[in-house]
């Protein structure tokens, strides 16, 4: 159904219907008020002084205005990491910790009260470490000890009978308590003894480790090399940098999970945004510029750029193409730190600056709904969901609430009981085009306020897209470009699927 708009009608009619398809759309990804743009320049990829922080104030922007993924602590968390790797969004990183630290208890303790959710502990003490916030009551939780205290006899960390416990659960909790004063050798023993025969690392953990029939995985060797070298296991860490540059990093520089087509052989892999930025960090972790380079230059091959009519898309990363969907999310908070350089053993948000810088290019007017004098409205895709990444956890979902940015509002919050047993906290599993999550997690996300999506990555339900703010910065932004009208008949024809 169209609907024209003549210019003999009030002011009132075009702000009511510039809101209205703005709703409809899900617009989401404005900025926060007080956040202004860093100079970009056009090209066919992201200037690389640039792309991390231009990756950081898109995902920043996809926040709610409480500043969390839509009460995905996991994916809130792994934002956090990422903002703080390039000292900028300090605002929102503070929002989102604070979010981190208050809600602590339920992601801690999501299998119940009593039990205690490992790596996700982990990943919430690593948070606390790189915001400077108190380690030993954050949230009123002694993380620190609560982690030592999911240690095993064995060395492995498990906070409980039903707790899934791999490489990524252990790598995180060795980086997190070596970063709070040293982690325990034993636990250091179990990530050096899982090493492969060909020098990788597998994702599940056995008590008893076999090299020779282990199967090494991208993701995890990423992340247990960067743990090895944080505890001073050079030499272990080595073999598996060795394993990486010469097994898995495909000739465009990418590095594939090749766990997502079993069998086929590495001419037929496909890089995508996760594996790649993990094993960047490592590369990092272990001074291999060059290898870490190449897959920096791929990971800004996939990022969003100056190239784009939805100038709100500009910074994003891309999981296998450059682009904005249901994946999307993830993979850019994945892939922040790796082109920032920033090792997770090295992040450190103790001086960021406030706001946030994103790609501004050649024909921007300086008003951010502007792109070369045409008025440019938030895409649907904008929406960018919680998609399957390495960072997938379990989460509990958000009652409704009054959520205040620009503008306030009480819409009813996005939950996302994330039920994944994914991601870097310690889950497993792997997504992509089947819908199960990038490198390591399936997830169900159900939500009241945000329609589900089935894309290249599966069907993901969205998050960051809170309709309050972005309803009142985009009608502004339409009405005074003088193209109100224009733009809501153009939205009222447009499909709204997402």
């Amino acid at each position: 159904m169209t609907q024209s708009v003549r210019s003999g009608r009030g002011a009132a009619l075009p702000l009511a219907l510039v809101g209205a398809a703005l709703l409809s759309t899900g617009t989401a990804g404005l900025a926060f008020a007080g956040e202004t743009p860093a100079e970009g320049r056009t090209g066919s990829q992201v200037p690389l002084p640039v792309a991390a922080e231009a990756a950081a104030a898109w995902a920043a922007h996809q926040l709610d205005a409480r500043s969390n993924a839509q009460w995905d602590h996991g994916l809130t968390a792994d934002i956090v990491m990422g903002l703080a790797s390039t000292g900028t969004a300090g605002k929102t990183a503070e929002r989102a910790t604070d979010f981190l630290e208050d809600t602590a208890g339920q992601y801690i303790h999501t299998a119940g009260k009593d039990k205690v959710n490992a790596g996700g502990t982990a990943k919430l003490l690593l948070v606390a470490e790189i915001m400077h916030r108190r380690l030993k009551d954050f949230g009123g939780y002694d993380l620190p000890a609560l982690l030592q205290g999911a240690l095993q006899k064995n060395g492995r960390f498990k906070g409980h009978d039903g707790d899934y416990s791999n490489q990524f659960t252990q790598s995180l909790s060795v980086l997190a308590l070596q970063r709070a004063g040293g982690a325990p050798k034993e636990a250091v023993d179990v990530i050096a003894a899982s090493k492969c025969k060909n020098g990788g690392f597998p994702l599940a953990l056995k008590d008893k480790p076999n090299p020779d029939t282990c199967t090494p995985h991208t993701d995890a060797t990423g992340m247990a090399v960067q743990a090895l070298f944080a505890a001073g296991r050079t030499a272990e860490a080595e073999e598996g940098l060795k394993w990486l540059v010469e097994e898995q990093q495909l000739p465009n520089g990418g590095f594939a999970d090749a766990s997502l087509t079993p069998g086929k052989p590495k001419k037929e892999w496909e890089a995508n945004a996760n594996s790649t930025a993990l094993a960047v960090q490592a590369l990092l972790a272990g001074r291999r510029t060059t290898e870490a380079d190449l897959g920096i230059d791929w990971l800004r091959s996939v990022q969003v750029g100056c190239e784009t009519k939805n100038i709100y898309d500009r910074g994003a990363v891309g999981w296998k193409q450059r682009g904005v969907d249901g994946s999307t999310l993830r993979a850019t908070a994945q892939a922040i730190p790796a082109l920032a350089r920033q090792p997770l053993a090295n992040i450190n948000g103790g001086h960021m600056k406030s706001g946030t810088a994103p790609l501004t290019c050649a024909g921007d007017t300086g008003n951010t709904g502007s792109n070369g004098g045409h008025t440019t409205s938030p895409s649907p895709s904008q929406s960018a969901t919680t998609g399957n990444s390495p960072s997938p956890e379990a989460s509990t979902a958000a009652p409704t609430g009054t959520a205040t940015a620009t503008a306030t509002a009480t819409p009813t919050a996005s939950a996302t009981a994330d039920t994944t047993t994914g991601g870097s906290d310690g889950s497993t599993g792997t997504s992509g085009s089947t819908g199960t999550g990038t490198s390591s997690g399936t997830g169900t996300t159900t939500g009241t306020g945000s329609s589900g999506t089935d894309n290249a990555s599966g069907s993901l339900a969205r998050t960051g897209a809170n309709t309050a703010y972005p309803v009142a910065i985009g009608a502004g932004a339409l009405l005074l470009a003088g193209s109100a009208a224009v733009v809501v008949s153009r939205r009222r024809r447009r499909d709204d699927a997402v």
